[in-house]
């Protein structure tokens, strides 16, 4: 269901880590990597993101991605036991 680029490509989650002081806290994100001539470059680009709140006791955490039947994109969060449904709605 989402838009040709998309097809062959993979969607990979980002975790997040809790220890990286000092460093900001990375992560707490679904990625797209895109395929090019049957392989995957090192290119990625944020597909979703906002799972964490800076200071917020609802953080998620995705960890698992599923493709539905109807083509929408599922993430379960290791936190707080979620599962969200990403659609696309067209442009």
């Amino acid at each position: 269901q989402f838009p040709e680029r998309y097809r062959g490509g993979a969607f990979v989650a980002f975790h997040g880590s809790w220890n990286r002081a000092p460093l900001p806290q990375a992560g707490y994100q679904v990625a797209f990597v895109p395929a090019a001539g049957g392989s995957f470059g090192p290119e990625w680009e944020t597909f979703a993101d906002g799972f964490r709140a800076e200071g917020a006791d609802d953080t998620a955490r995705p960890v698992g991605l599923a493709m539905g039947p109807d083509g929408s994109l599922y993430v379960t969060d290791s936190v707080r036991g979620r599962i969200w449904r990403i659609v696309y709605a067209g442009s």
